[in-house]
């Protein structure tokens, strides 16, 4: 019995040792090394990213927020890294292992002071940022977008709407493809923010009228959006947007510009809230 527990004791010794030595870029990324490749830390990451040249985005351990390994369909794997270097640079890299020596990358950058879905306290959204959507054994990328890209610098102070976007590796890379998952939209995310839509009029409007009424609104421009892009409403959110615009509130103000130009058509509305806007400026100060 003793020499059976020595035996086992030097195997995890052994196992311990080759994957605190062993470098991401020696290894092949497939089934076979996957569970070394999860043991490698944030250090090892780093060093893979890097290079050694901290020029390249990440100066320190610190930039980088999250890594981990994901299937890439044949038994392979992908590397995603995320990080960030101060309020106004972050993304999100995916990292392939061809052959040995050759791997590729592809970036995502998200908008100056955007950090996923809207929130407020408790995360509502409870969806994966990658998932086996389509089960053929590849994740799918999730990532929410600004209904608003309009880099105003107070904007980053208040909430915006941002809708989900399912991306699904293609050729190597990953293309953009929504439209071939309306099962996601339905089944996840619109049974989520209805929720949340409902939790916001019932708690946090009586906490604090004015942030509460900014969440509500941007939590209500996300649903749209997507009943929107599903073709459920193509003019959801129409209504709202003109009693948004006589607000005095120069945040749901916003609001509402953004959801005419996100519509389209509606240039003569786009054109009243900006006026508003203009009136109300001196008050854009949350």
């Amino acid at each position: 019995m003793k020499k059976v527990l020595i035996v086992l004791l030097t195997a995890i010794l052994a196992f311990a040792s080759a994957a605190s030595s062993a470098e991401i870029d020696e290894l092949a990324w497939n089934h076979a090394n996957i569970k070394t490749l999860r043991t490698l830390g944030k250090a090892a990451v780093f060093r893979f990213v890097t290079g050694g040249d901290t020029e390249k985005g990440i100066s320190s351990l610190s930039d980088i927020d999250m890594f981990n390994w994901y299937p890439a369909g044949d038994g392979k794997y992908e590397l995603a890294v995320g990080w960030s270097s101060g309020p106004d640079i972050a993304s999100l890299t995916i990292y392939w292992k061809d052959a040995p020596r050759k791997v590729r990358s592809q970036d995502f950058y998200f908008p100056p002071f955007y950090s996923g879905p809207p929130q407020q306290m408790d995360e509502w959204y409870k969806g994966k940022q990658f998932e086996n959507l389509s089960g053929d054994g590849k994740d799918e990328l999730i990532l929410f977008d600004p209904i608003d890209h309009t880099e105003r610098a107070p904007r980053r102070l208040v909430p915006n709407g941002a809708w989900p976007q399912v991306f699904r590796l293609h050729g190597g890379q990953y293309v953009e493809a929504s439209r071939d998952f309306p099962d996601f939209y339905e089944k996840e995310f619109l049974p989520q923010i209805d929720k949340e839509i409902i939790r916001a009029r019932d708690y946090l409007l009586g906490l604090d009228p004015m942030l509460g009424e900014q969440y509500l609104a941007a939590m209500i421009m996300s649903r749209d959006k997507v009943l929107r892009f599903l073709g459920r409403d193509p003019m959801a959110g129409l209504a709202q947007a003109r009693d948004w615009m006589t607000s005095s509130d120069p945040v749901i103000v916003d609001d509402a510009r953004a959801v005419f130009i996100d519509i389209g058509g509606h240039e003569k509305d786009v054109h009243a809230t900006e006026l508003a806007l203009d009136h109300l400026s001196k008050d854009w100060l949350r």
